[in-house]
């Protein structure tokens, strides 16, 4: 079954096309959680703790998590298993992984990077269940950087999303670059380009190439959905980032397909705001449950046909 489906059959499944992220940072744990030394093996036993903890209060509320590889990067080795482990651990509860890698390279390369985060394990002791359904990339150096994991995917029924237009006010300088032409206009011409072959696209029309694409003004978003008809979205900014769920409706197909809406810090941190704290207490996961049921609700209209 191809990537498209399988996700719009998930966020079906729980009635909302909600993703939460996964960054977790040793300095904002819970308390409880804290490791009493400043070891590596600690640190990476409590981070790995923590976002067991969060995938289980999360899953029966959001349809995917996306697990930035970059904070577990941080921890050498260890962390990086940990990543796989987690990859596991959240498929365990019924979710779909995005693994949020933001690889670009060429050649060889880009093959290996596709074996390491994209294709079926060519080992008999590497559990499947370890890789993530999807991947993001940079699609800058073009489509030399992009093509393997389009193998990949097109071989295993995965995904992934193209860096089109990030959330992050700072990346405008690149992104918004090209006057009546901005830069992300072209990288969006190049992924549906790269999306289009008939057997990348599932029975719905969508392709397993999709894009990172962040909430913008209404126009550009609507310019952006219709230039990339047949692509996925993954929508950044929501939550933490000030986006709201009628800022992404535009992102979204008429019929309610083709979309996903991201939250990371709103939802795992939620314990650490005063209204979660004063009616959660301790008990951090219900805090993160109840965010996440939160999220789940607020934009579970937009999966619907407008």
């Amino acid at each position: 079954m191809k990537f498209a489906t399988r996700l719009q059959q998930a966020i079906a499944a729980k009635g909302t096309p909600a993703v939460v992220g996964i960054d977790p940072v040793l300095d904002k744990l819970p308390a409880a959680l804290q490791p009493a030394e400043r070891t590596l093996g600690a640190a990476v036993a409590a981070i790995e703790t923590f976002c067991r903890d969060v995938i289980e209060a999360v899953a029966p509320h959001v349809p995917a998590v996306k697990i930035n590889a970059g904070f577990f990067e941080a921890l050498y080795a260890e962390g990086l298993a940990a990543y796989y482990r987690l990859v596991g651990h959240a498929h365990e509860h019924g979710l779909l992984v995005i693994g949020d890698i933001k690889r670009g390279d060429i050649g060889s390369t880009a093959q290996l990077y596709a074996c390491g985060h994209l294709t079926t394990p060519a080992f008999d002791d590497v559990p499947a269940e370890h890789i993530p359904d999807a991947a993001t990339l940079a699609g800058y150096l073009g489509e030399n950087a992009v093509r393997p994991f389009i193998e990949a995917a097109r071989a295993t029924g995965r995904g992934m999303f193209v860096l089109v237009r990030p959330s992050d006010p700072g990346a405008d300088e690149v992104h918004e670059f090209g006057g009546t032409t901005p830069f992300y206009r072209h990288m969006a011409a190049l992924v549906d380009r790269w999306g289009n072959a008939p057997d990348l696209l599932d029975d719905a029309g969508l392709s397993c190439v999709g894009a990172v694409v962040a909430a913008k003004d209404a126009a550009s978003n609507a310019e952006l959905r219709a230039a990339l008809p047949r692509t996925p979205f993954l929508i950044p900014g929501y939550g933490a980032q000030g986006k709201t769920a009628e800022d992404c409706r535009p992102l979204f197909r008429a019929d309610g397909s083709g979309a996903i809406i991201n939250a990371s810090r709103s939802v795992i941190y939620a314990f650490s705001k005063p209204a979660h704290a004063e009616r959660f207490g301790d008990d951090w996961r219900g805090a993160v449950a109840a965010a996440a049921a939160d999220f789940a609700r607020d934009v579970a209209p937009l999966g619907r046909p407008s």
